[in-house]
C-alpha cells in the first residue's frame, strides 16, 4: 500500500478545524516542527468554510509571513493549501530567492483547472486538483452555494489527467451528507475509475464525520477519522496522500 501523510496546519484566526490555534509564530513553529517527520505539510492561510468571508490574496501572503522564516528550518514537502494563484506565486518565488530546499505542492481548492495552473506545473511541482462546484475561484468559499443533485466525477477529473496531478474529491465541497459518504465508500474504486492512481483522501474533522457520528467531540472524531481511512487504505490501490490534522494516529 502506497500512502503518504500529510499534516495540517491553519494559520487562520478563523478556522472551523482547530480554532485558530496555530495563528502566531510561536504555536506555528511548533507544529511545523511536528509536522516536519511526516510526507508533507499542508499550510492554509484562508478558511473556505461556507460561513467565512473571502479575503484577497495579498491578505492571505500576508497571513503567510509569520511562517515564512520557518521554512529553512523544515526538510519535507510544503503543501500550499490556496485558491490564489499569486500567493502560491509568491511563495514558489520565495522559496527561490533563498534557496530554500522545500519541495512545493500547490492544493488548489478552486476546482479551475485554468492556465495559472498550467503556469504552475511548468515548475516540475505537484498540483492537488479538487472537485468543487463554484463556477470561479472568487467563489470558491462559497461553494454549498453550488451543489448539483448528480456527481458527475469522471467527467469532472478524466480531462485533466497529469503525472504532476493528484485528484481530490475534496469531501465537503459543493457536497450534500449523502454524497459524502457515498465517496467514502467508492474512493478505493476511484482509480480504476476514472483512469488516474494519484489521488489525496482529505477529510479530517470535516462535517460528514460529525454528523455520522453524532459528535463534535475532536478527539472521538479523530479517531474515527482513523477507521474510516484504515477502511479505505485496505482496499485501495495506487498512490494516496491522506491529509489529516493528527497523522501520528495513523
Amino acid at each position: 500500500m502506497n500512502y503518504k501523510l500529510m499534516g495540517v496546519i491553519n494559520i487562520t484566526p478563523n478556522s472551523f478545524s482547530d480554532g485558530g490555534e496555530f495563528n502566531s509564530p510561536f504555536a506555528s513553529s511548533q507544529r511545523l516542527t511536528f509536522l516536519d517527520r511526516f510526507h508533507a505539510i499542508d499550510i492554509g492561510a484562508e478558511s473556505t468554510a461556507p460561513q467565512s468571508d473571502s479575503i484577497t490574496w495579498r491578505e492571505e501572503w500576508e497571513r503567510w509571513q509569520m511562517i515564512l522564516p520557518f521554512l529553512k528550518n523544515i526538510n519535507t514537502c510544503i503543501s500550499i493549501d490556496s485558491y490564489h494563484p499569486e500567493t502560491v506565486f509568491e511563495l514558489v518565488r520565495h522559496c527561490k530567492d533563498q534557496k530554500l530546499p522545500n519541495r512545493l505542492i500547490w492544493n488548489d481548492v478552486s476546482g479551475k483547472f485554468d492556465e495559472s495552473v498550467r503556469e504552475f506545473l511548468k515548475t516540475g511541482y505537484e498540483y492537488i486538483f479538487c472537485h468543487n462546484l463554484a463556477p470561479t475561484r472568487a467563489l470558491s468559499g462559497k461553494h454549498m452555494d453550488f451543489v448539483q443533485n448528480e456527481l458527475t466525477l469522471k467527467d469532472y477529473f478524466s480531462p485533466h489527467i497529469h503525472p504532476q496531478v493528484l485528484f481530490d474529491p475534496c469531501l465537503g465541497f459543493s457536497k450534500t451528507y449523502e454524497q459524502n459518504c457515498a465517496i467514502l465508500d467508492q474512493f478505493s474504486d476511484f482509480p480504476q475509475y476514472i483512469g488516474h492512481n494519484r489521488w489525496v483522501l482529505g477529510f479530517s474533522r470535516k462535517s460528514v464525520l460529525r454528523v455520522k457520528y453524532q459528535t463534535t467531540d475532536r478527539e472521538i472524531l479523530d479517531h474515527w477519522h482513523v477507521q474510516e481511512v484504515r477502511k479505505i487504505l485496505s482496499h485501495f490501490s495506487g498512490e494516496i496522500w491522506v491529509r489529516t490534522h493528527r497523522p501520528e494516529l495513523l
